[in-house]
Order: structure tokens, then C-alpha cells, then sequence
């Protein structure tokens, strides 16, 4: 209940007053070095109370409820309090000037500088009465919670067991788990579904449905079909869009248009231009498409139109919980497939799956008698499986099936709800507030893993340890969202070790967003309006293409956060909102203008925008926008990701701790100097430069002895460079370097087996015009040994001799558009760990070299080889 607010507030304190580069403004008016005790001890009682209640909350003690609300709204209001205090900081008359500085004198002053040429001219007077103020606040806080602590011990000492055990808090020793990709006890319908979409009826045009309650495997079973390899042979174009509650044609569109091909910007089109160009990608073609969770016929009218019927056996597969949508949709019900319950069995089986090894009979006894509390629903099943896979002693489990064997909810959906709620609750409170965080994102929305990441860390919600950045803090919370079956992962990273893209269940999404409403945090503007619009909120979500501008007047005093997905132009007054920290933006603004917000810290908006001179936002962690190319952003000491065209950088005042990542760097700033004062930067991209220049930058990179990742685009074409460009042999000193791309840089082909000296390198990714040459050559010394993805495209090579003893742990191969090779080196069916090839446009000859290595490996009794082809 309260792990937002304290979390959030811990941050705030640490960026404030706790970090090595504090606010100009603040130390200038003494707010550390008056109070620098009090803050420090405020800052520890907090972390310790917090996971104290954390800890009396998972042994089911129902009055700690009470002083977590006590702590949220204590932590809510004094970070309010902090806040303001600050941003105030900035309303002196002797900071009007602070703007006309950076614009005339930008090459010159950085921002502490700018600052701290107008603090000599203050009165002593006035540097005194913020820090009186900050420490009245941190006094009257002190107090409160040490109160709530003195709440809290007592109730600790109480011998109140049984009181303890009761059922509605020991049922608070649940996971949340949400359904997973494999079926059980759905082979029939799998087969029904099939039969449907590739045997039975007419060569017309038929519209497939399966119908059945919220988390009965609706989608599951779609999905399991939809890449079912006969399934997919069997049809020339495969499309998937999710309709959705809220639907929204456009999206809808559009999502089916990226589906079937990736398309270039369709910003400009309007709604009939897609709806045609759709038509036209199937017309002819014998289609596959399926729609996954229909709420109304609007939804479907909006899209059926642009379903061809050209008599070659397309079908439309549609998933919808209302049998009168499947019946508005087709006008045969021999084409609609109600969805059943699980049987005993097949509820046992999934059961027994999902919670782990089995224990012994009497953990079985329990077991089956939970099982069949959930009625045959997979989505309860799973969830309880989910439980009971944290528990581990018999007594546990007792006390859980005493439980539900009490309650006196009988139908499916209430028991689902009922857990869910209740496993939230027993959530570790850091896990708690970031999954409540996902419910700020759309129904159905993709979400990227590293995008997250930021805002995570910009909203305070991960915590990190001396020796971890906050990149691998939130790598692992998301990891541990997915082993609890939280999250369902829709793409991972091209080596299957990171989560790239993610999305979450829509009973588990429908969860997060009442729950962040319950706790004043979530407000979602929708095309039918919002909830509780009177009260203030932290997060402000618009899902809304009509934005009634009067929804937010309420939370703009309070909002930290605002997302906007739709792709209209807001027209706010952002003068309102003076403690906003995070602005996510998904379409480019036109008219709207990002005033210089004193507490940001996350600033993604795509497209030319142009935004104000960020003096203000001194911790600052993530700017991502074309336009940004003041170089003195990197004088902010919390900036870790940096992302902008043409960045005009210059070396920072000070050796920056925080920087991890820089984007379209240019290579003309990639000075030894610059590189110096960013030494823990892990990730970079080098774009926009010749090919020479490129290259000769590598030799200043080395300075970045923790770099990652590195990408170096340089299509940037410059005809008095030479057609062959030998790789710069420093890049052999970057050992930490995990993943390598390169486009158009026309190295050698031979040349670059120097790369094979990189000792952790595990994704080597060589794009088009990276490598130029007839031959690529490698000797039997020159082993790729970490190696476990190696992707080439647009290549004219004609020949490669290699051995499987060059690539001893390659998992993953995909070549694309190779139009003068001929085959795959047999030494590939040699590597034990080869798990796929992919190709793309390349000659039959190749795809049956591929197929050949399949073969082999089957002999080897190794991995079975995915061969994925994919054809003009």
C-alpha cells in the first residue's frame, strides 16, 4: 500500500540531498549542511520501517494495513513538501537571468556555473529561510514516524497467533500468475480450431471464432494455432491484432498493416488510406488473420471491410468472451467454438505443472482439493498453482487449503479476483510497485523492457546496491515478474537471455489500474471519459484521441507523471504542473511547447520537437527527442541515457559516475578527452559518419572500459574514401564488449576474424555494406568462442570456409538477402548449440544447406534445428 509513496520518496531524498553532485541552488541555500543529520536519519528510519511492515504484512497481521496507509500519506505529503520547497528555489528574482545566460554565453558556462554567478549577488537573509523550512519538515515527519514505528512494535509484541492466521490474511501468501504460452488439456480444441481454419467448408471467406470467459485460454489457443507450422504453410499471408476492450480503429489498422510486412511511416495516412492499403496486401492472397479479443461489432465492422473475398480458403480468426459478437461476426455458428472448463485431470495436470515438483501424497492430498475449488478455470488454477509453488512446508499448505475451503466465494470469477488481490498484497513491496506501475500503459500494450527500465529508475521505484546500476536492478525485477507469471514475454533479445518486449494479461492489467486508482496514484483518460477525475493523482495516463483538458485541473498539482498515447497534439498549460518528473510522449508534438521543469528526470518525445533549455532539471536520468543538442545536458550528474540526433557534446566538468548509454553519437565528438569523463558509459551508437571516420574513432574508445554494447552505422557515403577500409586492430582492447554492429563500413571480409579476440563478445551483428569482398576466410586459430549470435544481410559474398570449431557456442544464425552464396559451411553442423537458422531471401541452395545441417545435428543427437525461411 504504500511502497509507491516511500519508494518514490527515498529516491527523492537521495537525489536531492544524498548525491555526490547535489542541485547548485540547494547547496547555495544551505538545505544540506543545516539539516544534513536529520535528513540522513530520516532517510535510514524510513528503509527500515518500510520493510518492516513489508515483513509483519507477509506474516498476516491485519492492523499493519493501517499504519501503511499512515506511512503512504505521511511519505506523500513530505515529498510534496521537499518538491515544492525546491522548485521554489527557482522563483527568485535573481534567477530571471539563468535562461539569456545559457542562450548567449552556452559555449562557456555550464549550468553550476550560471548559478553560481548570480548566488554572489543574495542576501544572506534569504539562503536562511528554505533550509529553516526544510528542516521543520523533516522534523514534524521524524516524529510521525516514529509514532507509526511505535505502532508497529507493539503490535509485534502482541501474542495474537490465531488472529494472525485468519483467512483473509493468510490467503496473502499468494503469487499472482498469469497464464502461459503451453496448454494443458486443449488438444482437441486445438485440433477443433485447426480443422476449422485449413479442412472444413467452402473455398470462401470464413470468420473462425472461439468464445469463452476471461482467462479460459482464448488467446493461448489462437496463439498456439496461429505459429503452428502446418498452419502457417498452409496460408501465404498470417496477420494478429488485438481489438481490445477500448478499441481503436486506427491502431487496429495499422496493427494489421505491420503484421503482415513492416511498413514506413503511416503518420500521414488517414483511416479509408489504411483500411485500402490493407485490402490490397490481402487481396489475392490466401490470409490468415486473426483479431484477438473482440468486445463489440463496432470493433469488428471496423476492420471486416478490409477482408477480401477472393474464394481461396481465407479465414479470420476471432476471439471474444461475448457469443453475441461471434454470432454478429459470421453468420455460420459451424465456424464458432465455445471454449469448456478443464475436467479434473487436465486441472490437475496444469496444477501440478505450474507449482512445481511434486512433494509427496499428502501435499497431493491438499492439492487436489484446491484444484477443484477453481471449477476447470486455467487462469485460477494457475494462479493458485502459483501459491503453493512458494510454499514449502506441509503446515503451509494446510493453512491455505483451510482457507479457501472456508471461503464463501463460489463463482469462478470471484475466486480469480479474490486471489489476485490478496497475492498483490504479498508482494515484496519493491516488486509490488513496479508491477502496480504497468497499469500506466494501455490494455494490450507492448511494452519495451529497457524503455521501462528508465522510467522505473526516473520514478524511484528500483533500488540499487554500490556494485549494481539500475539497469540490472530492473532487468532482474522484470525476470522475477516473469518467473512468477506476472508478465507474458512477447520477444526476447536475438541471444534468448534478455526480455526486449512484454506485455500483461488483461485481468492482471484490468488489477493494476483499479488498484493504482484505489491509492490515488493512476488517472486514465479514455475515449469514454475517466474515473474519479476530482481527486489527485501521480500518474496521468491519455488513451484518449478527444482530450477534455478539464480531467487533469485536478491532478496537476500533484502529477509526477504524464504518458500520452494518443496522437494528438495536448494542449496544456505545463506551467501547472511543477513537479512533473516523467513526460512520455509515443507520437511526435506539433504545437505543444515542454516548459524547463525543475524535477524532471525522464524526457522521451519522438519527432522534431522543440523543447526548452533544461537549466532547471538538474537530475535529469533520460532525454530521448531529435531536437536536443545542448551540450550541456551532460553537465546533469544523474543523466544515464542520451539519446538524440546530432549530439553536440563537449567533455563534462567532472568524471561522470551515471552515463551509461549515448545514442547517435557523432564520430567527430568521440575525442579521448570526451570519453575520459564518461568512463562507465556501456552502450553506444555511432551514426551519421563516413566510413573512415567511423572507424577511426574505435581507437578513443577504448578509453570506455566498461562499453557493452557498440554500434557504428556509418552509411554516411563519402566517395573519396577507399572501397576496402581496414578495421581499426584497438577494437581487440574493449574486453567487456558483449554485442558488436556494424552497417556500412566496407571492411574487409578477412579482416575483421580480428574481432574473434573480443573475449565476451556474444552478438555479432554485420549489416548491410559492413564487410565487402568475394571470400571470408577463417583459419582454424580463430575462434569466435563466447560467439552466440551472428546475423549477416546484404552481402555479395560468394564464398565461406568455416568450421563449427570457429563458432563452438553459436546458437542463433540468420543470413539475409545473400544472392551469390551458395551454401552454408557444413562445419555448422558440427556446433553442438546451434538451435536456428534463419534465412531470408537467399537461394535454394542455401535453404537446403540449412536443411542439411538439420539433418546432421538429428545424428549428433544435439539440439533439434529451427529452419525458418522466409521468401520474397
Amino acid at each position: 500500500m504504500a511502497c509507491v509513496a516511500v519508494a518514490s520518496l527515498v529516491r527523492t531524498i537521495e537525489l536531492e540531498f544524498l548525491q555526490y553532485h547535489p542541485r547548485p541552488l540547494v547547496l547555495h541555500n544551505h538545505l544540506i549542511s543545516f539539516n544534513k543529520e536529520l535528513i540522513q536519519s530520516f532517510h535510514q528510519k524510513l528503509g527500515f520501517l518500510i520493510s518492516q511492515l513489508d515483513e509483519e504484512r507477509i506474516n498476516g497481521v491485519e492492523a499493519v494495513k493501517h499504519l501503511e496507509t499512515k506511512l503512504r500519506d505521511l511519505a506523500f505529503r513530505v515529498e510534496d513538501e521537499i518538491e515544492f520547497l525546491v522548485a521554489h528555489l527557482y522563483d527568485d528574482e535573481y534567477l530571471d537571468g539563468i535562461a539569456d545566460l545559457f542562450v548567449e554565453e552556452e559555449d562557456e558556462l555550464p549550468v553550476d556555473l550560471c548559478i553560481g554567478k548570480l548566488q554572489r549577488d543574495t542576501d544572506a537573509e534569504k539562503t536562511t529561510q528554505p533550509c529553516v523550512k526544510l528542516g521543520q519538515v523533516f522534523q514534524t515527519a521524524m516524529e510521525e514516524i516514529e509514532a507509526i514505528n511505535e505502532e508497529l512494535v507493539k503490535i509485534k509484541n502482541r501474542d495474537e497467533v490465531e488472529e494472525r492466521k485468519t483467512a483473509h490474511d493468510v490467503l496473502q501468501r499468494s503469487e499472482v500468475i498469469s497464464s502461459q504460452a503451453q496448454m494443458v488439456g486443449k488438444n482437441d480444441e486445438f485440433e477443433i480450431i485447426k480443422k476449422l481454419l485449413t479442412e472444413l467448408g467452402s473455398k470462401e471467406k470464413k470468420v473462425v471464432s472461439i468464445v469463452g470467459m476471461g482467462g479460459i485460454g482464448k488467446t493461448t489457443l489462437a496463439r498456439q494455432v496461429y505459429e503452428d507450422s502446418s498452419v502457417s504453410i498452409h496460408f501465404d499471408v498470417r496477420a494478429w491484432v488485438v481489438a481490445s476492450q477500448l478499441h481503436n480503429k486506427r491502431q487496429m489498422l495499422t496493427g494489421l498493416l505491420n503484421s503482415i510486412s513492416r511498413q514506413g511511416s503511416l503518420e500521414e495516412s488517414t483511416d479509408e488510406d489504411l483500411a485500402l492499403k490493407l485490402y490490397q496486401c490481402l487481396k489475392r492472397q490466401r490470409y490468415m488473420v486473426v483479431v484477438d479479443d473482440v468486445w463489440s461489432g463496432e470493433a469488428w465492422d471496423d476492420v471486416s471491410n478490409c477482408f477480401p473475398e477472393d474464394g481461396n480458403g481465407s479465414r479470420v480468426l476471432l476471439t471474444t468472451r461475448l457469443a453475441e459478437v461471434a454470432n454478429y461476426s459470421s453468420s455460420n455458428s459451424d465456424f464458432s467454438h465455445h471454449m469448456q472448463l478443464l475436467d479434473q485431470s487436465d486441472s490437475w495436470n496444469l496444477f501440478c505443472e505450474k507449482s512445481g515438483k511434486f512433494r509427496g501424497v499428502e501435499f497431493e492430498i491438499i492439492g487436489r482439493s484446491i484444484v477443484e475449488k477453481c471449477k476447470g478455470l486455467p487462469l485460477a488454477i494457475i494462479v493458485v498453482a502459483g501459491l503453493f509453488s512458494k510454499l514449502s512446508t506441509l503446515n503451509e499448505w494446510e493453512n491455505i487449503a483451510k482457507v479457501l475451503d472456508s471461503s464463501t466465494t463460489t463463482t469462478i470469477a470471484a475466486i480469480c479476483s479474490k486471489i489476485l488481490l490478496l497475492s498483490y498484497n504479498h508482494l515484496p513491496h519493491h516488486l509490488k510497485a513496479c508491477f502496480l506501475y504497468l497499469g500506466v500503459f494501455p490494455e494490450d500494450y507492448a511494452i519495451n523492457a529497457n524503455q521501462l527500465a528508465r522510467l522505473w529508475s526516473a520514478e524511484g521505484l528500483v533500488n540499487t546496491s554500490e556494485n549494481e546500476n539500475f539497469d540490472v536492478v530492473a532487468d532482474r525485477h522484470i525476470h522475477e515478474l516473469m518467473d512468477r507469471n506476472l508478465i507474458l514475454v512477447n520477444k526476447w533479445s536475438c541471444c534468448g537471455r534478455k526480455i526486449k518486449v512484454f506485455g500483461v494479461h488483461d485481468l492482471l492489467h484490468a488489477f493494476c489500474v483499479n488498484e493504482a486508482q484505489k491509492e490515488n496514484l493512476l488517472l486514465v483518460v479514455r475515449e469514454n471519459g475517466s474515473d474519479f477525475p476530482q481527486r489527485c493523482f501521480r500518474w496521468v495516463s491519455i488513451q484518449s484521441s478527444k482530450l477534455d483538458v478539464s480531467t487533469l485541473c485536478y491532478s496537476s498539482r500533484s502529477c509526477r507523471s504524464f504518458f500520452c498515447f494518443s496522437h494528438n497534439d495536448i494542449s496544456l498549460n505545463w506551467e501547472q504542473f511543477k513537479l512533473v518528473r516523467v513526460l512520455f510522449f509515443t507520437s511526435p508534438l506539433m504545437h505543444t511547447n515542454i516548459v524547463d521543469f525543475v524535477h524532471l528526470r525522464y524526457l522521451s518525445v519522438p519527432g522534431n520537437q522543440n523543447i526548452a533549455k533544461l537549466f532547471k532539471a538538474w537530475n535529469l536520468q533520460t532525454l530521448s527527442t531529435i531536437n536536443a543538442v545542448d551540450k550541456n545536458y551532460l553537465e546533469f550528474p544523474q543523466l544515464q541515457y542520451f539519446a538524440c540526433i546530432s549530439i553536440r557534446a563537449h567533455s563534462p566538468k567532472f568524471v561522470h559516475q551515471n552515463l551509461q548509454c549515448l545514442s547517435l553519437f557523432e564520430p567527430e565528438h568521440c575525442t579521448k578527452e570526451f570519453f575520459t569523463h564518461v568512463p562507465h558509459v556501456k552502450k553506444i551508437r555511432i551514426a551519421r559518419g563516413d566510413r573512415r571516420e567511423s572507424n577511426d574513432c574505435i581507437e578513443n574508445l577504448v578509453n570506455l572500459q566498461h562499453l557493452e554494447r557498440l554500434d557504428i552505422n556509418a552509411n554516411k557515403w563519402d566517395n573519396t574514401s577507399p572501397n576496402i577500409v581496414q578495421i581499426n586492430s584497438h577494437i581487440v582492447l574493449l574486453k567487456s564488449l558483449k554485442r558488436l554492429r556494424f552497417q556500412g563500413n566496407h571492411f574487409e571480409w578477412n579482416g575483421i576474424n580480428v574481432l574473434c579476440k573480443l573475449p565476451r563478445l556474444e552478438v555479432l551483428k554485420l549489416n548491410g555494406g559492413s564487410c565487402v569482398g568475394k571470400q571470408w576466410k577463417l583459419p582454424e586459430d580463430d575462434k569466435f568462442c563466447q560467439l552466440i549470435v551472428l546475423k549477416i544481410d546484404s552481402t555479395h559474398l560468394k564464398g565461406w570456409k568455416a568450421t563449427g570449431d570457429n563458432f563452438p557456442k553459436l546458437e542463433h544464425l540468420s543470413l539475409s538477402s545473400f544472392s551469390t552464396l551458395k551454401e552454408i559451411p557444413s562445419g555448422f553442423a558440427e556446433i553442438s548449440k546451434l538451435k536456428s537458422i534463419q534465412l531470408a531471401y537467399c537461394r535454394p541452395s542455401m535453404v537446403a544447406s540449412a536443411e542439411k545441417i538439420k539433418e546432421e545435428q538429428l545424428d549428433y543427437l544435439n539440439n533439434i534445428v529451427d529452419v525458418v525461411v522466409v521468401e520474397r
